[in-house]
């Protein structure tokens, strides 16, 4: 009997352990994500940028209402070696929308001392170019846009910046984001020029440059059944390549070699 109780005395001991530490693991858990919830991202994924539509029954043109306010991100230096600066320009939903009157006339990280480039996934809706030396700053997009991917590059003398993003609500949701085909906006810093580079009933899927080449590789998907949806299971994708030098976009692999790659598999 001694024994049977000593016995019941270690299980329950066992199970009031486990029981503790689920408890304390819970509460981690549940603090942890307090934490990240509270945490400002500055133009996460879940900010898209919103189409504005005035209501039916507004005539005045000079007034439109306002659901969502720009927010600034710290100046992020382009390269250590100078003072050159990004500064990323967000949105954040207004809990109160705001009726406006338009007065007329109104990451991943490679260096070295010829190659470096630095790379970020975030929205944002803007971008401010600041050459401290010679005071030059600038905004870098005219009109509305979504950018959900952009990098620093600079290739030997070339300083490049690069976003993948949008400026056409492809879905009619009347939002900007992930799920509207993406271009490539490329803003080459010596003459400070911005070129966008966008595909057919395609969106880009994604960049990467090609170390120890003057190319980038850009990863197109292609709508093969034009439904403004890219489909990765069932769509093809392709190899697009632009050259930093000549600024112009070929693809990587010719249409022979395709055709005879697909003659292969048909």
């Amino acid at each position: 009997m001694e024994k049977l109780t000593k016995y019941n005395q270690k299980l329950l001991a066992i199970i009031g352990t486990i029981i503790v530490g689920g408890a304390a693991l819970a509460l981690i858990i549940g603090i942890g994500g307090l934490i990240i919830s509270a945490i400002d991202f500055g133009g996460g994924a879940d900010n898209g940028i919103q189409i504005r539509n005035n209501p039916a029954n507004q005539t005045d043109s000079t007034e439109i209402i306002r659901t969502q306010a720009i927010t600034f991100n710290a100046p992020i230096q382009l390269d250590t070696a100078q003072a050159k600066f990004i500064i990323p320009v967000g949105q954040v939903n207004l809990e109160t929308e705001e009726r406006i009157r338009i007065e007329s006339g109104g990451g991943i990280k490679y260096s070295s001392s010829e190659y470096r480039y630095d790379s970020y996934y975030v929205l944002f809706n803007n971008f401010i170019f600041y050459d401290y030396q010679s005071d030059f700053k600038a905004k870098i997009f005219n009109n509305k846009i979504a950018i959900t991917h952009w990098s620093y590059l600079r290739i030997d003398s070339n300083e490049l910046l690069l976003f993948k993003g949008t400026k056409n609500d492809i879905n009619s949701d009347n939002q900007l984001d992930y799920s509207d085909y993406q271009s490539l906006f490329v803003y080459y810093i010596s003459d400070k020029k911005l070129v966008e580079y966008d595909f057919k009933n395609s969106t880009v899927l994604g960049f990467e440059p090609m170390k120890k080449t003057n190319l980038i590789s850009i990863k197109v998907g292609i709508d093969k059944d034009i439904d403004l949806e890219y489909e990765s299971r069932s769509e093809p994708q392709e190899i697009m390549t632009l050259n930093v030098i000549t600024r112009k976009v070929n693809g990587l692999v010719s249409e022979k070699m395709k055709e005879e790659i697909q003659n292969k598999i048909d």
